[in-house]
């Protein structure tokens, strides 16, 4: 992809985002890919996707590590034993892999601290008998892959974002998995609540969100949740937050603590819609009436805490169309004899398909190993043509397809829906 200078490639962004804007509502279309909750439904007006779309990008910034906390780092703190300890990696390691895989930061225009696609559990039935746990994962975008992971069970997992702030925000992830005690600290931390772990029973998720919500959010309490926060990140796994990720650490975990439980994915721009919350998204149930977000239970959350201490779960700045990122996930893959086994792309295809990007996705899909049961997850966004597995008060659709078949077919789509309906699992 050409490269950018940070005022170019704003406008570029912005104009392609109203000439988007401005087309059909197949168009609009593109700007979606994420429900909001069932009262807010309108097909006419498009709204961008929790995975955001490539976009210009800017001069390459990545992770720098501060030398009094590699050294730290290195003496191996956050490597934890582990029965798949030959994909873990110690602190250094794990902050080398972020620089290597990184491409430069894109734009979007929207935060993403929470996801809005309200059928994210339309698949977690299907997941655990599709998918074989071990090998890989990877995903795009915030919470929403932690449910995925704890779901499939993999070995690895690399969650790609074309903004810089996301992986900030996973940084943030992993610092409060590492030090949350259960799932009603782990939403302390999150929400900068004055929470003592240990103090209550909370067995259930319920129970966790009851006690966190009632909480007292003082500002001392958000000062010491993210001191603690912020010298996990700087001081165990070795990253300087220089003053841009500074600030986008401390405004990403502000918002949390400004919205508690009640957050909700927004625009930058003001918006009549009404997203879920992250309250009612952990409350969701699959289509078995079950629920299976991470926080659902102790073993989700383990597992996801698990891999978060063993520094296997890597957040990167990358494009789907990029000439780094994807190229050198294939290849650490190989080298480490990894299957990819599900990816998570929400509708991020869309946008390739109108940014020019679709024969490098292609590429890079085809570069990942992969067999016959690695699958792909796709949200499709009804703006006006309901997919055919599309549940009721829904406005997106998840489903799953072989990632072979998409390697198999040499030819573009014509259209999101036409892909998003083409060999879908158990459709």
């Amino acid at each position: 992809m050409r490269q950018h200078t940070p005022q170019i490639a704003a406008l570029a962004s912005r104009q392609r985002l109203t000439r988007n804007l401005g087309l059909s509502l197949l168009l609009a279309a593109l700007l979606g890919g994420c429900a909001e909750t069932p009262a807010a439904q309108d097909a006419g007006t498009a709204e961008p996707a929790t995975a955001p779309a490539p976009t210009a990008q800017k001069s390459t910034a990545r992770p720098e590590a501060s030398s009094t906390a590699s050294a730290k780092a290195k003496e191996g703190d956050t490597q934890l034993a582990s029965d798949k300890k030959d994909q873990a990696f110690d602190a250094a390691g794990y902050r080398a892999a972020i620089e290597k895989l990184s491409e430069p930061d894109g734009e979007f225009f929207s935060d993403n601290y929470i996801s809005n696609e309200t059928s994210y559990l339309q698949v977690a039935e299907q997941l655990p008998k599709v998918v074989p746990t071990g090998g890989a994962y990877v995903g795009v975008g915030p919470e929403q892959n932690f449910t995925y992971i704890a779901l499939t069970q993999p070995e690895l997992a690399f969650i790609v974002d074309v903004r810089r702030d996301n992986m900030v925000l996973h940084l943030m992830y992993k610092a409060i998995f590492d030090l949350a005690q259960d799932r009603a600290h782990f939403l302390g931390l999150l929400t900068g609540r004055d929470y003592t772990p240990g103090k209550v029973d909370v067995p259930s998720l319920e129970e966790a969100m009851k006690v966190v919500g009632a909480a007292a959010a003082t500002e001392d309490s958000f000062k010491a949740a993210h001191a603690a926060v912020r010298e996990r990140i700087e001081k165990t796994y070795g990253f300087a937050l220089d003053g841009k990720d500074g600030r986008s650490l401390r405004e990403a975990h502000r918002a949390f603590f400004d919205g508690g439980l009640d957050i909700r994915f927004k625009l930058k721009e003001a918006s009549w819609r009404k997203y879920p919350s992250l309250r009612e998204l952990m409350e969701a149930k699959s289509p078995a009436g079950k629920q299976k977000g991470f926080l659902a239970s102790d073993e989700l959350f383990r597992r996801v805490q698990k891999m978060h201490r063993e520094n296997r779960i890597i957040p990167v700045v990358g494009n789907f169309g990029g000439d780094r990122t994807f190229p050198a996930i294939a290849a650490m893959l190989t080298e480490r004899n990894l299957t990819l086994r599900s990816f998570y792309v929400s509708n991020v295809e869309q946008y390739l398909m109108v940014d020019g990007l679709w024969p490098k996705w292609q590429r890079n899909v085809a570069a990942l190993p992969v067999d016959e049961r690695s699958v792909f997850i796709r949200g499709y966004l009804d703006q006006g043509r309901k997919h055919p597995q599309q549940m009721a008060g829904h406005r997106t659709a998840t489903t799953l397809h072989r990632i072979q078949d998409f390697n198999a077919r040499k030819r573009p789509y014509g259209s999101m829906y036409l892909l998003a309906t083409d060999g879908v699992i158990g459709g």
